[in-house]
């Protein structure tokens, strides 16, 4: 199954939800959560959507809400902490390539 993560330009978190954690995402390279939750929660885990279209429609709410653009990459996740209907919470996560 293939996973994708929308990053600001410069390859950071976006900061939803009030999320003080920012992360910063370099390709290739694995970033890891500092904590870890099994659950629904926002914090303690790093979300990613689980269709391309999901993260299509989270780039394009970023700009209509915030008038950020982003960027979105397919990723590589760790272990799976939650699961939901458009996204997966992960422990780890790996940038591979960006989809234009």
């Amino acid at each position: 199954m293939q996973f994708f993560k929308v990053t600001t330009l410069d390859r950071k978190s976006l900061g939803l939800r009030n999320n003080p954690t920012i992360l910063t995402f370099p390709l290739g390279k694995w970033v890891k959560s500092p904590t870890i939750k099994k659950c629904s929660c926002d914090d303690g885990g790093i979300w990613a959507a689980s269709s391309l279209s999901n993260a299509r429609r989270l780039k394009k709410y970023m700009m209509t809400h915030y008038k950020k653009k982003c960027r979105i990459f397919r990723v590589t996740v760790g272990q799976i902490l939650w699961r939901s209907s458009y996204r997966v919470k992960t422990d780890k996560i790996r940038c591979e390539e960006e989809i234009k």
